[in-house]
């Protein structure tokens, strides 16, 4: 099925071709042409990728919108008054897009240009394992990175196609909001519009399959973003699957099922948030390269695929779909290509953050990976109601637990605060350098601080 064919030829056009200029691909081109390695990109959507495009930026500036609306309501509370508080959703589109500007997609041609590298709009299309077409024009390389990212999942729903559903895309770009609005998929990109549009007043359904929110996390973390969801007015739908969809004028009425009964709604709009698949649709099997079209391109630590002149990097791996990981690992494959001591990607480390309120930041093993595998641990836990900085700033819902082996090594962490994606890092820390969780009970924390309570749960957990 998979074949390789034609020997490597003697004279290419580049060094390397790099498909995709997300952060999977664009490190490591800029690490080759720093080699003075003749470097060119391909890209078929907007330089910079999903990431400051249509993703992490544009969606954490108007999560920042929201926080700011929901602090401004609770000011009185710290003596502050103000006036009536309005939305206004053309100066918060106006705000997104000027985050997005900061980052400097829009100089992202002249950036890589800048450094001597080609930039080639297009569709890649492998032709064998030393060419690939974009259109008309054939182009060859020595080495290759595969970087193309991922796709929204669209899940076999009857009536979803017809029924105008948006993803995270077209959610970002909203002129008007819905009264009523049904996300489906409970996961971080669900659970960060549900708390950005539920602030603003939307009444939502959030759906999942899972028994709990996040199900990538450990249950008590799923189990309280759940319970803040509700207490703010939304409908969580947990251990439920959507049957269909039906138009009914304007509005869709969802039917779904949940604990074997089904039950409707009618909203206004249907978000898809039901998760991510690789984009591997560029004739990889004309180069030798492996794939599966749910899990992506295989690669090996080194991210070398089933073709060792072929590399792979971020989203299309299906490993981790993190900007964090596509950057790391476009790192190494940058490397690798180029030097006979080759660097092995690690992912025992990997940093989790969720940007609902308050945040949700993991890393390492969750309980149910280290049952699943048979191993012996303990666990710890400590409210965030109970540092100083919980105190002074009105904010008491959160925890901290970390996991650990017999002998108190650091295995895994969770955290429910805010600032947790700050403050999960020292626990990263711990997790790739296999420290125990003495050393950090035993490292002063500044008071008052969130990172207290992860000291204070460092102290519970048993040392030999």
């Amino acid at each position: 099925m998979y074949r390789k064919k034609n020997n490597k030829p003697k004279i290419v056009d580049f060094d390397l071709i790099v498909v995709g200029t997300g952060a999977g691909g664009g490190v490591a081109a800029h690490m080759a042409a720093a080699r003075g390695k003749k470097v060119a990109v391909i890209e078929q959507e907007s330089i910079g990728g999903e990431c400051p495009n249509y993703g992490c930026v544009p969606t954490k500036a108007i999560l920042q919108s929201a926080k700011m609306y929901n602090t401004v309501q609770k000011v009185s509370d710290f003596g502050i008054k103000v006036g009536k508080t309005e939305v206004d959703l053309g100066a918060i589109h106006s705000w997104k897009n000027q985050a997005v500007k900061n980052t400097g997609t829009d100089e992202g041609r002249q950036a890589y240009e800048r450094s001597g590298i080609t930039v080639i709009r297009g569709h890649a299309h492998f032709l064998d394992p030393w060419m690939l077409s974009v259109g008309k024009r054939r182009y060859s390389a020595h080495n290759f990175l595969v970087a193309t990212g991922s796709h929204d999942v669209v899940p076999p729903i009857h009536g979803l196609k017809e029924c105008d559903y948006i993803g995270y895309r077209q959610a970002l770009e909203l002129t008007t909001m819905p009264k009523k609005l049904f996300i489906i998929g409970g996961g971080a990109i669900g659970s960060e519009f549900t708390h950005y549009f539920s602030s603003f007043g939307v009444e939502v359904h959030l759906a999942d399959f899972m028994p709990h929110l996040l199900g990538n996390e450990d249950p008590e973390v799923g189990e309280l973003v759940e319970a803040i969801f509700e207490q703010e007015g939304v409908n969580v739908h947990t251990e439920t699957r959507v049957i269909k969809i039906v138009n009914k004028g304007k509005q869709h009425v969802v039917s779904f099922e949940k604990l074997g009964k089904v039950h409707s709604v009618t909203v206004d709009k249907v978000m898809l948030a039901a998760g991510k698949s690789p984009n591997v649709d560029l004739g990889l099997e004309n180069a030798g390269v492996h794939y599966d079209k749910k899990r992506g391109i295989h690669v090996e630590r080194t991210m070398q695929t089933t073709a060792p002149h072929i590399y792979a990097a971020g989203d299309v791996t299906g490993r981790y779909m993190f900007t964090h990981v596509a950057s790391y690992e476009s790192r190494i494959a940058g490397h690798n290509m180029f030097s006979p001591l080759k660097h092995m990607a690690d992912y025992r480390a990997v940093p989790r953050a969720i940007y609902v309120e308050p945040e949700v930041a993991g890393v390492g093993a969750t309980e149910a990976e280290l049952k699943k595998k048979g191993k012996k641990y303990q666990s710890a836990a400590v409210p965030i109601s109970v540092i100083g900085r919980s105190n002074v700033s009105q904010q008491d819902t959160g925890f901290v637990k970390i996991l650990a082996n017999k002998k108190g090594v650091i295995l895994g962490a969770s955290i429910v605060a805010p600032r947790a994606g700050e403050m999960i890092h020292e626990l990263a820390l711990a997790v790739q350098w296999r420290m125990k969780a003495s050393k950090i009970d035993y490292t002063m924390h500044a008071y008052p601080t969130w990172s207290q309570a992860v000291r204070i749960c460092a102290n519970k957990i048993s040392c030999r």
